[in-house]
């Protein structure tokens, strides 16, 4: 049993003490990893389908690859103000509203009568994942005592990487049984599992900041902000992604100027001033990301397109990336407790590194175990990046920042896909020229492949050196 106790505070909620029996903990055990479990698998089901989307609605390849930066997109632009809204009005009620949102989403969308209504679903699923995602932890971490905290935070982030693993091969097999509108109804069941399971389990409240107001006029720069540069660069070279880059990084430059001087910041940009680790672990994890992210998106298009593999089976080609991943994350996470963070994370991008280099010289002739071992290799890279990298960044802040530095540190990882796919998206339309048919153009794909993965192996190399001086001072 754990007792939590808020103190009542002006014009704040009164919270009563309220004590969680070990079956109520599993329980918010349990909705926290189906939470961390949900976004990841719905990406890796997403990647499985598209090819299959093309047939069905016949459109070009640029279009089907803004089916996953929408997603991607909407929820990075709402993530801080919805972690924002939760510490003032309530985790599980931004919580449970976010997984009601998203469940609309995947019930609408197997309806969807074109690829803009679909778009238009995954913009509606993006915006109610994007409360999920940050406060899935917060709940843990709030509702926890101090001594099983680290263990179930760990169970919930080990199902970052089931979700990762067990997506292509559910994915794959529901959309060669059924079609791709088969992977939304299962999403939607996952959602509305978690939604009553947190409600039975989380029997009071938890609001954090309840007498701090809501900066609605900063939230709605921050997410003009985050759309005008990330949706730019997605539009680049077009003459509006330059426009919007420019608009966003003048009005990123106000808003950190506002920032400083504001009581209740919807963006917490003092935790940057003065501390390097902070700093570098951020921009590294966004550069880590940008850097991987579209790897499952093409893998699942060569797999299917140039090795004729059916959605099953490229399922199971796949998870070679992932279980790399889930197998290797804790090794590295009892590693980053006796050797430094910093040195983990900057081998860890170095093998990264590698392994986008070799995707570079994957080519038209299909080869499955080099593509097999290939991805293994990349994970092992991710895996010994990703856990020293948290570590390093949680540990360069107070702990009474933790809650804000981890939003911060997954709207990085967003970010990070955003850009990945905005790459993948420029890409397919410069070799694609905008049009043509995906099964019909292999020379294309294999060339926006490699412009992705060479652009990615910069990144990742830049990646490197940055790790390296992102050393925590003490």
């Amino acid at each position: 049993m754990i007792l939590i106790s808020q103190t009542k505070q002006t014009n704040s909620t009164v919270h009563q003490n309220v004590t969680y029996s070990k079956k109520e903990l599993l329980g918010i055990l349990i909705a926290a990893s189906f939470a961390t479990f949900l976004t990841p698998f719905f990406g890796a089901v997403l990647n499985i389908a598209i090819p299959t989307i093309s047939m069905s609605f016949a459109v070009p390849p640029d279009m089907l690859a803004m089916l996953t930066t929408i997603y991607l997109l909407s929820s990075v632009i709402f993530l801080v103000p919805a972690a924002r809204l939760a510490d003032i009005y309530g985790l599980l009620r931004v919580f449970t509203i976010g997984l009601i949102i998203g469940a609309i989403g995947t019930l609408l969308a197997p309806f969807s009568p074109s690829i803009e209504a679909l778009l238009i679903c995954q913009i509606v699923i993006g915006i109610g994942f994007s409360c999920v995602i940050g406060n899935a932890i917060s709940l843990l971490s709030t509702t926890f005592p101090p001594e099983k905290r680290g263990f179930a935070i760990g169970i919930a982030i080990a199902c970052v990487y089931l979700g990762l693993m067990v997506g292509p091969l559910l994915g794959g097999v529901l959309t060669s049984k059924f079609g791709w509108w088969s992977v939304y109804p299962f999403v939607c069941a996952i959602c509305v599992c978690t939604i009553v399971i947190a409600q039975l389990s989380v029997r009071r409240e938890i609001t954090l900041t309840p007498d701090e107001p809501f900066e609605w006029k900063g939230a709605v720069l921050y997410c003009f902000i985050i759309f005008s540069l990330l949706y730019g660069l997605v539009r680049l070279p077009a003459a509006i992604g330059i426009f919007l880059l420019i608009v966003g990084g003048v009005l990123l430059i106000l808003l950190i100027k506002i920032g400083r001087q504001a009581e209740h910041p919807i963006f917490e940009t003092q935790l940057f001033q003065e501390n390097r680790a902070f700093t570098l672990g951020n921009i590294v994890t966004a550069i880590n990301y940008g850097a991987t992210y579209a790897v499952s998106f093409f893998m699942s298009l060569y797999l299917q397109v140039i090795g004729l593999l059916t959605p099953t089976e490229a399922g199971f080609v796949m998870i070679s990336l992932p279980l790399v991943q889930m197998i290797f994350s804790p090794v590295a996470g009892r590693l980053s407790d006796s050797i430094s963070a910093r040195l983990l994370m900057t081998a860890g991008m170095a093998v990264t590194t590698l392994g986008m280099l070799l995707l570079v010289f994957i080519d038209g002739q299909y080869d499955q175990m080099w593509v097999i071992l290939t991805l293994g290799f990349l994970g092992l890279g991710i895996a010994f990046f990703g856990v020293p990298n948290v570590n390093l960044v949680l540990s360069s802040v107070p702990r009474k920042h933790n809650g804000s530095a981890n939003s911060i540190n997954a709207t990085m990882r967003q970010i990070g896909m955003v850009v990945s796919m905005a790459l993948a998206t420029s890409f397919i339309t410069i070799s694609f020229g905008g049009t043509g048919e995906l099964y019909a153009n292999h020379q294309a794909l294999i060339s926006a492949m490699h412009l992705t993965f060479g652009c990615g192996t910069a990144l990742c190399f830049i990646g490197t050196a940055v790790s390296w001086f992102a050393k925590r001072e003490d």
